[in-house]
């Protein structure tokens, strides 16, 4: 069993909210537009309390005991239960970091990151999950949006 998880921009909590018990998460279309209710980017296995604190300690170069001490890294919007859903924020301070890093130190960062999950996870995946979630990160920003990751167990 895994963890599955989508990252998405949302204008407040109670928005995001609304996608707790979406069938496939925020980026899954509305069955009545066809389009998916929320700017999304999956990323399976990246949970947000450990793997995107230690995301945010090799970024920001801040301790982390420090950037998961934010009051918005992984808080909790809403659950559904103990087999969730999840919903949870992710702080405005890794969002800050990511929007503001060139390529070149997100990709470096990403190789360090790889180096500290304990080769669970590829370089290379890492690199590329860590453009997409900037890339996310840059249009929530652009619009004035929150992140936030929505989370379900894995079958």
């Amino acid at each position: 069993m895994g963890i599955l998880t989508e990252y998405f921009a949302a204008p407040t909590d109670d928005a995001a909210a609304t996608v707790l018990h979406a069938p496939g998460g925020p980026s899954a279309p509305d069955r009545r537009t066809d389009q998916p209710p929320f700017d999304a980017v999956g990323l399976p296995s990246i949970d947000p309390f450990v793997m995107l604190g230690t995301l945010a300690q090799v970024l920001s170069g801040r301790p982390y005991g420090e950037v998961t001490a934010h009051p918005r890294h992984g808080a909790l919007v809403c659950s559904g239960g103990d087999e969730g859903p999840w919903i949870v924020t992710v702080s405005e301070d890794l969002v800050a970091d990511l929007v503001a890093a060139p390529s070149s130190r997100l990709a470096e960062a990403a190789r360090t990151w790889a180096r500290t999950t304990g080769a669970t996870v590829p370089p290379h995946r890492l690199v590329a999950a860590v453009l997409a979630l900037a890339a996310l990160a840059g249009r929530a920003s652009a619009s004035r949006q929150s992140l936030y990751c929505w989370t379900s167990l894995e079958d």
